[in-house]
């Protein structure tokens, strides 16, 4: 095999993939209360995610689903930040599904 003539081989320095920095924590609470309240407040906003995407399929906007008085913030008790963000997070799901061509109404939420 002969080598690429330089002017059409790629540099790999100047496109080199940028490397992933997470961040993992572990979560003590002092007490119980603290313990419980933060579940319950995951279960809440999880349980509002589902409900948001699932009403996102039947058509509902996103101001309405979010608003003062919408279903969230009703059924699920989270204040309006929570809320906006469990409908974002359900539009990004619904929007990923679409764009790879899958069935949207058949998201498993949960599981392992």
């Amino acid at each position: 095999m002969k080598a690429k003539p330089k002017a059409t081989r790629k540099r790999t320095s100047q496109k080199r993939a940028k490397a992933f920095t997470g961040v993992h924590a572990l979560l003590l609470f002092p007490s119980g209360e603290d313990h419980k309240a933060t579940l319950d407040l995951m279960r809440r906003f999880s349980a509002g995610v589902r409900y948001a995407y699932n009403r996102l399929l039947e058509g509902q906007t996103r101001e309405a689903l979010k608003r003062e008085n919408g279903p969230l913030r009703i059924f699920f008790g989270l204040n309006t930040r929570y809320a906006d963000d469990a409908v974002m997070k359900a539009q990004a799901l619904l929007d990923s599904a679409r764009e790879r061509g899958e069935d949207p109404r058949k998201v498993v939420f949960g599981g392992r």
